[in-house]
């Protein structure tokens, strides 16, 4: 666990060919130390996803198999921050900056696991967004595989616990937030939890696949644990602040499309004003937050219930 950051740098320059769409980092930053054996991989390119490495007294677990390049660089790299083998390897959710990676770490060994949840939108989407990814992406077409790999070891009910002598590391489902199968990671000990997608620091989330409706009562629950770090799927880590926000932000987002609705407004001619504490999460283009909500209120049914292309 020692001098990580001067190994990670040291590996960074001697990975080898780059992918001929997935180019490695030019300015990669070293993985964060959150706590003790637990590390937190910044998605700083190639629309990966953040990584979370946590270290129990035999193995490894990996929140989130991410795509293919990525667990091949990771794959490299830690290593470096730990001898021990990647036991676990775990899916937050079922899109493919968080999946698409399962057959690399399991054909290196690992065992991928998931809640019931992520296998169901699996069997649901896929394979027509791997065969979309496949023609973006190098890394998922250089595997020349029909479909995304399902989780090895799938999880039912809403909790699952691994501990040994030195660590506690819960795996919880609240319901349908992000996707029906989001799951968190939570290290009651050290209070540090891994969100997935079901909170992002950022303008990072879509929400064809959500129940927004739902949505905040899980973040309302993953606050109720009074995480002192929380480490989202996308953008930097932080604390409490970044639940509460994509909470706050959900709420008034589903508001405003609803005053708007009463007043015979459509998608396409609904504009959001959304108070200035909800600007982190706000996207550009803010079509995929109105026209989902819009079908869910309309419908009055999950927006990712509802037929759907994700875009």
């Amino acid at each position: 666990m020692h001098n990580s950051n001067v190994k990670y740098l040291a590996l960074i320059l001697a990975l080898a060919l780059p992918l001929r769409a997935q180019a490695p980092d030019p300015n990669p930053v070293p993985p964060k130390l959150i706590a003790p054996g637990v590390w937190f991989f910044l998605d700083s390119y190639n629309g990966y996803a953040n990584t979370i490495v946590i270290e129990m007294r035999d193995y490894l677990i990996v929140v989130d198999a991410n795509y293919p390049g990525r667990a091949k660089e990771l794959l490299k790299i830690i290593p470096t921050l730990s001898p021990k083998p990647i036991k676990y390897v775990f899916d937050t959710h079922a899109h493919g900056d968080h999946s698409y990676g399962n057959s690399t770490w399991t054909a290196a060994g690992a065992t991928t696991l998931a809640f019931s949840g992520v296998v169901d939108d699996m069997n649901r989407y896929e394979p027509e967004r791997w065969h979309t990814a496949e023609q973006k992406r190098d890394d998922v077409r250089d595997l020349h595989q029909p479909d995304v790999e399902r989780p090895k070891q799938v999880i039912t009910g809403s909790r699952f616990v691994l501990k040994d002598g030195e660590r506690e590391v819960d795996f919880l489902h609240f319901g349908w937030a992000h996707t029906q199968g989001d799951g968190f990671v939570w290290l009651p000990h050290e209070r540090i939890l891994c969100t997935g997608d079901a909170a992002a620091n950022g303008p990072r989330n879509k929400l064809w696949d959500a129940d927004i409706a739902n949505w905040p009562r899980v973040l309302a629950r993953a606050i109720a644990l009074k995480p002192l770090h929380v480490l989202p799927g996308h953008g930097d880590a932080g604390g409490i602040e970044i639940l509460a926000g994509q909470r706050q932000y959900l709420i008034d987002l589903r508001a405003a499309v609803a005053a708007q609705m009463k007043l015979g407004r459509t998608p396409g001619t609904i504009v959001l004003d959304l108070p200035a504490s909800d600007q982190n999460w706000v996207r550009k283009d803010s079509s995929d937050a109105i026209e989902p909500t819009y079908n869910e209120l309309k419908a009055h049914k999950p927006a990712g219930s509802l037929p759907h292309t994700w875009r």
